[in-house]
């Protein structure tokens, strides 16, 4: 019996996944984390911190900050910070502020909003 390519796909995914995830929990000490898994702030490059995985809450991974735009949480906390983070988002870039606007908090200049306040 042959294997025909749709029943081939859901194991060639799940592999996959499994060799990401696997790569993922290698980590090198204290030194900067190459695979993206983290347990602190300082073990991400600049312009990162150490979040939360969307997918598996108990990993951490390097994620970059807000960019303008970006869709941020209001609780989340300046970089570094030194407690385990509770949010996948990193909180906005150092020049930016999470602000809602049209529902929505996102990063934005604070000075482009004057009457939106932190």
């Amino acid at each position: 019996m042959e294997c025909t390519g749709a029943q081939r796909q859901p194991f060639i995914i799940k592999s996959f996944f499994l060799l990401l995830f696997t790569l993922l929990l290698v980590s090198n000490g204290s030194s900067a984390v190459i695979t993206g898994a983290c347990e602190k702030d300082s073990q991400c490059g600049g312009g990162m911190c150490c979040a939360m995985s969307l997918w598996i809450r108990s990993l951490r991974m390097c994620t970059p900050m807000g960019q303008e735009g970006d869709e941020c949480h209001a609780m989340s906390h300046k970089v570094p910070f030194f407690g385990r983070r509770l949010h996948h988002m990193c909180p906005c870039l150092p020049n930016l502020s999470c602000l809602m606007l049209e529902g929505r908090f996102k990063c934005l200049s604070p000075y482009q909003f004057p009457d939106i306040y932190l």
